[in-house]
């Protein structure tokens, strides 16, 4: 049986908010095994983005244990946050972040840069655009991504985050901003690359259709995290 590569152990966040303290994430026992795609619903506030920044190491969790790829993640300053994350983790937001003045090739090249120094200028080249080939973007390497509808930034974003082959991808809400058509093509490329790379995923969606596709489904409510259940609002 191998190894989980998401073990918490009743793991809390607690924030301060002005004078007030959060308690955001409450007691998370989740467990994610290799090339395992997990989607994580529940309503507005309930801490699901919390929890996937409590995975990437950019949020500590207050109590208990996060261990990912074999790293406990409380355990690692800032500087060995960084190099996990270059090494195990691919992030696909709702919001495409790219960088307005760079091209499609040049985004993904980019990610791959900061992940592996030293690698040449061609091979950095040619493993972006064979990334970009994958979501369908053969044609689009030289466009800034104001010349890119909203579906084909994601796609970018998607070919940014998978082009290091990470052992985690992070997915929050990546169909938040495309219409129905256009985000289920996204997803779709997200599945068969992450089968195709035995990537695991996390991924947060108000989405039943899409949440359904996954290989689990869990339910965040209040900083709780559980089984899916049918009464459970997505």
């Amino acid at each position: 049986m191998p190894m989980p590569l998401i073990q918490t152990s009743n793991a809390n966040l607690q924030l301060m908010s002005g004078a007030k303290m959060l308690h955001i994430l409450k007691d998370i026992n989740l467990t994610v095994n290799p090339a395992e795609v997990v989607a994580i619903v529940g309503p507005s506030g309930s801490g699901k983005t919390s929890l996937l920044m409590v995975l990437a190491g950019l949020e500590r969790a207050s109590e208990g244990d996060v261990i990912v790829s074999g790293e406990n993640l409380g355990d690692l300053n800032e500087d060995q946050l960084a190099v996990f994350r270059r090494k195990n983790l691919g992030i696909l937001f709702q919001n495409f972040h790219l960088v307005t003045s760079m091209s499609a090739l040049e985004n993904v090249a980019l990610a791959l840069e900061i992940a592996e120094t030293g690698l040449s200028f061609a091979r950095i080249r040619d493993a972006a655009s064979a990334a970009l080939e994958e979501v369908g973007l053969g044609d689009r390497l030289n466009h800034l991504p104001s010349a890119l509808s909203g579906g084909e930034q994601q796609r970018v974003g998607l070919a940014r985050a998978m082009v290091c082959k990470p052992r985690l991808l992070l997915a929050d809400e990546p169909t938040g901003n495309l219409d129905q058509d256009t985000g289920a093509m996204v997803i779709e490329l997200m599945f068969n690359l992450a089968r195709k790379q035995k990537t695991s995923v996390v991924l947060i969606t108000h989405d039943r259709m899409l949440a359904e596709r996954a290989d689990r489904t869990l339910v965040m409510d209040r900083g709780r995290l559980s089984e899916k259940t049918k009464e459970v609002q997505v």
